[in-house]
């Protein structure tokens, strides 16, 4: 018989593997994952069925995952336009909603007022947003379709409200921006990390994605949680933000810009 140490009880084949349980992180994951498979084949109900809930799913992999957050708002953006696209074969509307109520696109944080994220953080995606504002504020004046004084009051609202919980101090935001490229291209221009061309207001919007998610993914991102509550508190807070960069995502995608892996994980990569 084999003899077992003190310090150690036997192990009893698969207690260990039943007992397991799974993060919100690893459960949105693996849910994402198989409503995208499921998503590409199949009657196309069940296909719009699959990639609107991969869409949520994908947002909670981008809140409860830090180390994912990046793919998770790509492809939640990715899904959200992919059940667009299905639901016009359909005879449908896709309204983006999510089960809590509330929309996965965002065009502002109202209502939010606190962030995990550090001040250095929050200063950078407040002038994201800002640069963003301004260059649809211009593109708007000069009458370019698809951009809106509309869009370009959310984006400037948002910055203000990333400048809020930050503090008000440290702004990184400028009063005006080097609009030279702008002007010399009001309609299409060259995305400059991937070389492709796009209608100008898709590149702002993307460029303005990318540029947050660099930021979020910025190894200075670091966020110590204690407990449960601290973990779940900071994954509906990033809900909320990582709905408004989705949403930057996807109207890029409306504007035109290409919503396929090897351009927008390719820009991703060059951040």
């Amino acid at each position: 018989m084999t003899a077992t140490t003190a310090c150690s009880s036997p192990r009893i084949a698969g207690r260990a593997e039943s007992e397991y349980q799974e993060t919100d992180c690893e459960r949105s994951y693996r849910s994402a994952t198989d409503n995208d498979s499921r998503a590409q084949h199949g009657p196309i109900i069940v296909r719009y069925l699959a990639s609107s809930q991969s869409a949520q799913d994908w947002q909670t992999v981008a809140a409860a995952c830090p180390q994912r957050i990046t793919e998770g708002v790509i492809r939640s953006a990715q899904a959200q336009w992919l059940a667009n696209n299905l639901a016009q074969s359909i005879s449908q509307t896709y309204t983006a909603s999510a089960h809590d109520g509330n929309a996965l696109r965002r065009q502002r944080l109202d209502g939010l007022t606190a962030l995990p994220l550090s001040k250095a953080i929050l200063r950078k995606l407040a002038l994201a947003e800002d640069r963003a504002g301004s260059a649809l504020q211009v593109l708007a004046a000069k009458g370019v379709a698809g951009a809106t004084l509309t869009a370009s009051d959310n984006h400037h609202a948002a910055g203000s409200q990333l400048m809020s919980i930050a503090g008000n101090t440290g702004d990184l935001r400028q009063k005006e921006y080097d609009i030279t490229n702008l002007l010399a291209n009001p309609s299409t221009a060259t995305d400059q990390s991937t070389g492709l061309q796009a209608s100008t207001v898709s590149i702002i919007e993307i460029d303005c994605a990318l540029e947050e998610l660099a930021a979020l993914a910025s190894p200075d991102n670091t966020v110590s949680n204690t407990g449960a509550t601290a973990a779940s508190t900071r994954t509906n807070q990033m809900l909320v933000l990582v709905r408004l960069i989705a949403g930057h995502c996807y109207e890029a995608f409306a504007q035109g810009y290409p919503s396929a892996d090897f351009a927008v994980f390719a820009s991703s990569s060059k951040q």
